[in-house]
C-alpha cells in the first residue's frame, strides 16, 4: 500500500513539475514563437547549453538594444522597457519554456501582456 501511495505521489509531482514547463513544440511559449521564425535553440542558448538561461547579450544580437526595445514598446503604458530598474536581463520577464511574467507586478499591478 505504501509503494502504491509513493508511486501516486511521485506521478503527481512529475505531472505538476512538467506542466509548468513547455516543450518547444507546444506553441504556447516564447521558444515556440522563435522557432516559428526559423530561430534554432543554439542561436539563443550560448554554447548550445539549453540548461542555462538565455542572457540579455544573446537577446540583443537580434533585438538590437534595450533602448531599441523601449522604442518598440513606446505605445505600451507603462512602457516595460523604460522603467526605474533600467536595463534588466530579458529573462527577468521573458521565459522561453514557461509562462512569461511581468516582474513589475511584484510591487505594481499592471495589466501588461508579456510574450
Amino acid at each position: 500500500m505504501k509503494k502504491l501511495f509513493n508511486s501516486i505521489v511521485l506521478a503527481c509531482a512529475v505531472a505538476l513539475s512538467t506542466s509548468a514547463l513547455a516543450s518547444p513544440n507546444d506553441g504556447n511559449f516564447l521558444a515556440q514563437r522563435h522557432m516559428k521564425k526559423g530561430i534554432q535553440c543554439a542561436q539563443c542558448h550560448s554554447n548550445n547549453d539549453v540548461n542555462k538561461p538565455v542572457r540579455k547579450a544573446e537577446c540583443l544580437t537580434c533585438h538590437q538594444s534595450y533602448e531599441a526595445m523601449a522604442k518598440r514598446t513606446s505605445g505600451v503604458e507603462p512602457n516595460p522597457h523604460y522603467n526605474h530598474y533600467g536595463d534588466r536581463d530579458c529573462s527577468t520577464c521573458h521565459k522561453g519554456h514557461q509562462r512569461s511574467e511581468v516582474s513589475c507586478n511584484t510591487c505594481h499591478k499592471f495589466s501588461l501582456k508579456t510574450p
